[in-house]
């Protein structure tokens, strides 16, 4: 006689038949990666991939330009952790350029500052990284700052997945404890909180948001946490609404 399957194996078998659910369970997958592993993944490895060049700002995507790679000052080591956390600093300051020329001790550039308009630059080899001259390729152009819009896009994956987790977590706290409370007290604790919950359902959800954010200022956690206390108050009436039930029944009421 074959052993019935549990629950998460007939779970599993419905979604495997389910080919949209597939779909999206393989995006959602590959999400989850390039959330983890974006800063090795993108173009841009610097802290919020905002490596800033003025000069190509705007451009296309496949804009390609060649950069001389000018030694910064100070420079940290980053570990693993640390860099899949918040990134690498870059240890070079990326200067466009139209061509070079190399000279004994130094390499003289034109550096680009628009189209058709050029300065010339001179540095000395030892102000440059080991490869002073790499070309780089912005799949999807740059924003007006010049920023790659492809790293951009990646780290931002991050930030969207946060928000759905952390936003949940937060809703998930607060309308369980306030409907664990209103359900179990009753009375003018109940009145309270429910009141609280009008109050918080009368107000467009968007505008909420804004005022929190006004109020706490801007930022990721800032933007989370106003998400999060927009989203509770139907969490706390359906906790309110099964710790009622639960009062009920016969054994509670034995107990």
């Amino acid at each position: 006689m074959n052993a019935s399957p549990t629950f998460w194996q007939a779970s599993w078998r419905r979604l495997t038949k389910n080919a949209g659910a597939m779909i999206g369970l393989v995006m959602i997958v590959i999400a989850i990666f390039i959330a983890i592993f974006g800063y090795f993944l993108s173009p841009d490895s610097s802290p919020y991939a905002n490596r800033i060049i003025l000069e190509i700002g705007g451009e296309k995507p496949g804009y390609t330009r060649q950069f001389l790679q000018v030694k910064k000052e100070k420079t940290t080591a980053t570990g693993f952790l640390e860099q899949l956390v918040s990134g690498k600093p870059d240890e070079v300051e990326y200067v466009p350029i139209t061509s070079y020329q190399q000279k004994a001790d130094s390499i003289v550039a034109q550096k680009f500052i628009d189209e058709g308009i050029t300065e010339q630059v001179s540095y000395a080899k030892t102000a440059l990284a080991n490869e002073p001259v790499t070309t780089k390729k912005f799949y999807v152009g740059t924003d007006k700052y010049g920023r790659d819009i492809l790293s951009r896009l990646i780290i931002g994956t991050r930030v969207s997945l946060s928000v759905g987790l952390i936003t949940v977590l937060i809703s998930l706290s607060v309308g369980i404890f306030l409907g664990a409370v209103a359900g179990y007290f009753r009375g003018r604790v109940d009145n309270i909180v429910m009141w609280l919950i009008n109050v918080i359902w009368s107000i467009p959800t968007l505008l909420l948001v804004f005022a929190i954010t006004l109020l706490l200022g801007k930022g990721f956690w800032q933007v989370f946490i106003a998400v999060g206390l927009t989203m509770w108050v139907n969490v706390a009436r359906l906790v309110r609404g099964q710790v009622m039930v639960t009062k009920e029944l016969q054994y509670v009421e034995a107990a």
